[in-house]
């Protein structure tokens, strides 16, 4: 789990657009804490670089410890909801809730593939299910991710959300026998299936070079036909003269 990341926010006063666009240009988002308990939600600005890099680089599950001064004081937070443009993607506003650094919690964090499966090497295609699973554990314990290790996984075989590699202290709550990863045969198209789908088969670079040659050959084969030997003119029999009896004077 990375180390918690030092917030410098301060509460604001007031909503509104053209506040928000205020705070934005100041380098800074609205942002809502909630509150703990009985306590009520606190409107505070946050550093939207901090936040953002935060957020893209460690993930949704950072800790972040922030200080507001006042009732609150010293609190440790967490991101539960992010909202961005939907057109440029820039960050527009956060939503924090306060963590309890002894109190165990259920949380989603991503699942990655690890190895190199042997059905994959067969010729098979990986295909994973789950991306991510629910577990459990202390907010300081937050894994950035836990693995699934498919270096075992052989052709028309699969592995479960059971057998992901989980750190200790960290408990699974998702279902164990959920599908995460396998690998099966690829899947293999008829011609007839390429027809409909519109792919012609390009023809062979000698097939090509067949097809082209093939009017030529016609035409030098047409021109010794109308040429008689050595070059002579061959005349039809019917347009040749004849003498007496039928013979023919025309060599």
């Amino acid at each position: 789990m990375a180390e918690n990341v030092d917030l410098q926010a301060r509460e604001r006063e007031g909503r509104g657009k053209n506040k928000a666009r205020r705070l934005r240009a100041q380098g800074m988002i609205p942002a809502v804490l909630y509150g703990d308990g009985d306590e009520e939600n606190t409107m505070i600005a946050v550093p939207t670089k901090v936040v953002d890099y935060t957020l893209t680089h460690v993930g949704d599950n950072a800790l972040y410890d922030v200080n507001l001064g006042g009732d609150r004081g010293d609190l440790t937070v967490r991101v539960v909801d992010v909202q961005r443009n939907p057109v440029t993607g820039k960050l527009v506003h956060v939503d924090f809730t306060p963590v309890n650094m002894r109190e165990r919690i259920v949380i989603t964090v991503p699942l990655a593939i690890a190895g190199e499966s042997p059905g994959v090497a067969e010729g098979g295609v990986l295909d994973q299910v789950a991306y991510e699973v629910e577990v459990e554990t202390l907010p300081g314990d937050i894994p950035q991710e836990v693995t699934l290790n498919v270096s075992h996984l052989g052709l028309n075989e699969k592995l479960t959300v059971g057998d992901v590699t989980l750190p200790e202290g960290v408990t699974l709550v998702s279902d164990p026998e959920e599908i995460a990863a396998s690998v099966t045969p690829p899947t293999e198209i008829s011609e007839e299936e390429l027809e409909e789908a519109g792919i012609v088969e390009e023809p062979s670079e000698e097939e090509a070079e067949r097809a082209t040659a093939a009017p030529a050959t016609d035409a030098a084969t047409e021109g010794e036909g109308a040429r008689g030997v050595e070059g002579t003119e061959t005349i039809p029999v019917e347009d040749r003269e004849t003498g007496p009896a039928g013979q023919n004077l025309q060599p």
